[in-house]
């Protein structure tokens, strides 16, 4: 049984968006409180994110960040995926349901001039290691990194945590072909898709 459940892992969430004005104070917020946790809080946090990527991980939400984002390879779902998290368990749990109702909380370009991260958040997934890093007070993040991964695979290995494959995807949506995407995702698509052009968003 992990150190944290999941209603734990959501109000560390919740708690970080209601005490930072941004993405990068609240990513500051959720590093320091859980460097002051246990070993295995912080392995736990791992794995949970570890979790929610798999099971975010479908053909539908993959043509919503398309639509969104411009980027259709694997890294960039990704990076999609861990902001999506990072938006708190009502909208992760909303868009699972139906990934065109991200038609909420996206602007076009013309709208709000974002910029080409502002859906995605690559520095969610190292939350859980940079708190290990400071907890340990090591300075170095690559070495913090390989002690982390050493210690997160005996932590795995002391519950018997099997880790699962992401599954092979059939995709029903092309981004050569705009009425498979319009069929996903009608309400991004009406909104976002700018022709043959690959979105800069």
């Amino acid at each position: 049984m992990l150190s944290m459940t999941r209603e734990s892992f959501w109000n560390y969430v919740s708690e970080a968006q209601n005490n930072t004005k941004n993405g990068s104070e609240m990513l500051n917020y959720l590093t320091e409180k859980l460097s002051k946790e246990t070993d295995e809080t912080i392995f736990s946090f791992g794995i949970i994110i570890d979790e929610l990527m798999l099971e975010s991980y479908n053909e539908k939400l993959w043509c919503a960040s398309y639509l969104i984002n411009g980027e259709d390879s694997e890294e960039f779902f990704d990076f999609f995926r861990l902001w999506l998290i990072s938006q708190g368990k009502d909208v992760y749990e909303e868009i699972l349901k139906n990934p065109d109702d991200l038609i909420k909380y996206v602007k076009t370009p013309e709208e709000d001039g974002f910029a080409s991260d502002l859906y995605e958040n690559e520095d969610f997934f190292f939350v859980a290691i940079d708190a290990f890093r400071i907890k340990k007070s090591l300075e170095d993040f690559e070495e913090a990194f390989e002690k982390y991964l050493e210690v997160f695979d005996e932590y795995k290995e002391k519950l018997n945590y099997q880790d699962e494959d992401y599954p092979k995807l059939k995709f029903s949506w092309n981004k050569k072909v705009p009425n498979s995407m319009k069929k996903e995702c009608p309400k991004l698509f009406g909104r976002l898709y700018i022709g043959d052009t690959e979105l800069d968003a």
